[in-house]
């Protein structure tokens, strides 16, 4: 009974008359379970809808339940010698399809378990339909149960969807995280509220954008500002990498004034007679906020230099109309973020328990451990998950002819004089 005493204090134990041969249902359950009833609050919603079910006396031989001896428990019955507790669990009727189907278009998953995955969205998908909307199946929402698998029996909180928990613009290919589990939902979302999650774009520039000395900053003040450009990581840590901090507030759809951040800086200038300024630019995005069309705001109103394809925030009809049919070169190619259930108590004693040569333990570097201790004096476990560029990237890339410095001058001489 010590137990009982520690859970409920000896006080309330004798006022509900709690026994070694008389307990109530809701005391066994926080007792032999405290991780998924941690309160009395908890285990009686659990009741109340009808999840516990108590057979009377022991199961038959076979390890079934005999329905005259079963009853739907309630908050206030009791469960005494040799009763045996079980909880319902749905296992049908979910939204995951038979192996057979086939998803409506391609959607690769880049990394998956019991809990959540990450998915990379094609560009020209909607990530959710809507009424009226007339999408019906083409989007990642309807996509996504035909290629994830459904968490295993016995995993808490199972939706019955997986659920995409943050969107990308349609015409943005990229890393997308969905949830498989109501408690993974519930720390993703808290996650991306406070930018715990670190997104990286990567994005073809039409021109060549204005780098301000004024916005200049290096790789360590990024870092200390909120923004993740690998500042403890060899790529882009080193100091002499300078980065451009664009800080400018933007109206969305609700014209509600919102802070947006985006660091950026340039990869690769190719040349290309039709793009602006005679070039293209590769550029490698870090937004800090995440709002609505950011980074192509950012890089057309503040580097008055508009993302290729963008067919919004391009200016002029000229512009527009010169990478008419290419679609938007934009791709959200890595992302970091805490996982979101071997975090919890429960799931670091999962995840210390894997053998050291387990694949899921690592997941091929795709899951680590950070180098520095939280507050709780734990290091926490990452997901990080990268991806190429997309092969239209390199193509455009590629295929933008160079021209040599004596053509150019011919050229800018012939047309001057027309």
């Amino acid at each position: 009974m010590a137990l009982t005493h520690d859970i409920f204090g000896m006080e309330q134990s004798e006022r509900v008359g709690l026994t070694p041969t008389n307990f109530t249902v809701a005391a066994a359950l926080m007792v032999m379970h405290p991780d998924k009833y941690p309160s009395l609050s908890k285990t009686r919603k659990a009741l109340r809808k009808g999840y516990i079910i108590v057979h009377r006396g022991p199961l038959d031989d076979d390890g079934s339940f005999d329905q005259s001896k079963s009853i739907r428990a309630r908050v206030n019955d009791r469960i005494y010698p040799g009763d045996v507790l079980a909880e319902q669990s749905r296992l049908g009727n979910t939204f995951y399809p038979k192996e057979s189907s086939e998803a409506p278009f391609p959607l690769p998953v880049i990394y998956e378990d019991d809990h959540f995955a990450i998915v990379n969205k094609p560009a020209g998908v909607n990530v959710n339909s809507h009424r009226k909307s007339g999408i019906g199946q083409m989007c990642v929402r309807a996509a996504a149960p035909f290629v994830l698998a459904p968490p295993t029996f016995g995993t808490r909180g199972v939706i019955r969807r997986p659920s995409p928990v943050h969107r990308l613009d349609k015409p943005t290919s990229g890393l997308l995280l969905i949830s498989k589990t109501k408690p993974a939902m519930v720390d993703l979302t808290r996650q991306l509220k406070y930018r715990v999650v670190k997104k990286t774009n990567t994005a073809i520039v039409n021109g060549i954008p204005k780098e301000l000395d004024e916005r200049a900053i290096t790789s360590e003040e990024a870092h200390d500002i909120g923004v993740d450009v690998g500042y403890f990581d060899d790529t882009d840590s080193n100091e002499d990498v300078k980065w451009q901090h664009i800080s400018k507030s933007l109206v969305n759809k609700n014209k509600q004034t919102q802070e947006a951040v985006t660091v950026w800086r340039p990869l690769k200038t190719v040349e290309c007679p039709k793009a602006k300024d005679g070039q293209l630019t590769l550029v490698l995005l870090k937004p800090k906020s995440g709002r609505y069309h950011q980074l192509r705001k950012h890089m057309a109103m503040s580097c008055d230099r508009p993302l290729v394809g963008d067919k919004t925030y391009s200016g002029n009809v000229e512009m527009k109309h010169q990478f008419l049919n290419d679609g938007l070169y934009l791709c959200s190619n890595a992302v970091s973020l805490e996982h979101p259930h071997y975090n919890t108590d429960a799931g670091r004693r999962e995840w210390e328990a894997l053998d050291e040569n387990d694949p899921r333990k690592y997941d091929d570097g795709m899951i680590r451990l950070t180098d520095e201790e939280s507050i709780d004096g734990q290091k926490k476990i990452l997901v990080h998950a990268e991806l190429d560029l997309p092969e239209r990237f390199q193509q455009l890339l590629e295929s933008a002819p160079s021209l040599p410095a004596e053509e150019d001058a011919i050229t800018g001489a012939s047309t001057d004089g027309s």
